[in-house]
């Protein structure tokens, strides 16, 4: 759902501006899954508009819930026969978290990252991106689902930075107040490292949480794990954060997955405290260590007694680190897990 395709519309049918705003209203509350329930318009008027206009730009295909009901994945079908794949969790009692989508696959080829063995097909559409939320609203909705969608974070399928411009228009639909009215510190935007991404998101949406997808904090062993390093290596991320410390003085989320034997040992952790130390604002900075995910890679997850030693090591050394909750395993919908279908 766009709202200027809703403008147009009915700019089109002499309707007065108001009635679009009744429609958008409606639509963003997620109560209402078709025009036929818009029964603040008139019923000639709604059966053009079922007609005329999509209300959605994707469909639903196929839903998995975890056992434990605190986690939904969805493949969802593009006007084109493309999937993605999205998610929504509750890490929380009564607050929903959805993970959603930005490209159909992606370039950036990590080694750990199922939906990197899928190169790149093509971009979301900043509708096909928030109609991902909206599906989610609709979903809890039509399930009686109790509490409500809280925070939306781009972490699912595909490079958020190497898709900005819809992305940049994605955010500014879900924040407006006529829209989606989601604040901006309830949103997070995930990158791998691209570093003229980073600056711009802390210029154009310095409310906006930035997540960097780091992993590992020495070269060598990033460019093999993440081939983005070779163009924006530790040293220009280290620049980068810096300068987006200067924008926003906003914290920034350190994704860091732990590889048994990969990078796990007490040296990876000195190099990542030497990474945040060399950046200089330490307190601005926050490792959420990610239970490795099983994708068929070669990759086996670090024993739980050896992750809260990494995590104390950074704790030690005065550096804020937490043991992220594995929500959606069995469904394959947690944290690297998302392939969809080609």
């Amino acid at each position: 759902m766009h709202p200027e395709r809703i403008r147009t519309f009915l700019q089109e049918q002499g309707e007065p501006a108001y009635r679009a705003q009744q429609a958008i209203d409606a639509i963003c509350s997620g109560r209402v899954l078709s025009f036929d329930d818009l029964t603040t318009w008139s019923k000639g008027l709604r059966e053009k508009a079922a007609a005329e206009l999509p209300l959605m730009s994707l469909k639903e295909k196929k839903i998995l819930a975890s056992s434990s009901k605190v986690a939904f994945k969805a493949l969802v079908e593009l006007a084109d026969g493309n999937s993605v794949e999205t998610v929504l969790m509750s890490p929380k009692p009564g607050l929903w978290t959805t993970c959603i989508s930005s490209q159909v696959g992606c370039a950036m080829a990590c080694t750990f990252c199922a939906t990197g063995k899928l190169g790149l097909m093509r971009n979301l559409t900043a509708e096909e991106i928030t109609d991902q939320v909206l599906f989610w609203m609709q979903y809890m909705h039509v399930h009686n689902m109790e509490g409500r969608l809280n925070n939306i974070v781009y972490m699912g399928m595909g490079e958020p930075m190497a898709n900005l411009t819809n992305v940049e228009e994605s955010l500014q639909l879900l924040t407006d107040p006529k829209v989606f009215n989601f604040g901006d510190r309830h949103i997070s935007v995930s990158t791998s490292g691209l570093v003229p991404g980073i600056l711009r998101l802390g210029k154009n949406w310095p409310q906006v949480n930035l997540a960097l997808s780091l992993h590992v904090a020495n070269d060598i062993e990033r460019t093999a794990m993440m081939p983005v390093n070779k163009s924006f290596n530790i040293a220009k991320l280290q620049a980068a954060l810096k300068e987006y410390f200067t924008l926003t003085n906003r914290k920034v989320f350190l994704e860091y997955i732990l590889l048994r034997g990969e990078n796990d040992t007490p040296r990876h952790a000195q190099q990542l405290i030497d990474f945040i130390e060399g950046i200089g604002k330490p307190h601005l900075l926050h490792v959420n260590l990610i239970v490795y995910n099983k994708t068929g890679a070669k990759y086996e997850e670090t024993p739980r007694e050896q992750s809260r030693g990494f995590a104390d090591r950074l704790r030690k050394a005065g550096i804020h680190a937490t043991i992220r909750k594995n929500l959606g395993r069995d469904i394959s919908g947690a944290c690297g897990q998302l392939a969809g279908e080609k």
